[in-house]
C-alpha cells in the first residue's frame, strides 16, 4: 500500500475514534444540545477539534516512524 494512503487512513481512524468517543461521552452524561450542525450529532467545534487532534497525532506518528 502506498505510504500516503497509510498516513491518510491513520489520520482518518484517529478522527473516527475521536468521534465515537465524543458520542459515547454525550450519551453517558445525557448532554443534549440544539446547536449540532452536522448530522444532528456534532457541532462545528467538535469537528474542528477532531481534525486538529487527528492532524497532530498523525504528524507525531510519522515523525516517530522516521526516527526508527
Amino acid at each position: 500500500m502506498h505510504p500516503a494512503i497509510k498516513t491518510f487512513l491513520y489520520g482518518l481512524s484517529v478522527f473516527v475514534i475521536y468521534a465515537i468517543f465524543v458520542l459515547i461521552l454525550r450519551h453517558v452524561i445525557n448532554h443534549i444540545s440544539t446547536n449540532y450542525e452536522y448530522f444532528g450529532l456534532f457541532s462545528k467545534k467538535d469537528i474542528l477539534l477532531g481534525l486538529a487532534l487527528s492532524i497532530l497525532l498523525t504528524f507525531s506518528h510519522e515523525r516517530k516512524k522516521k526516527l526508527k
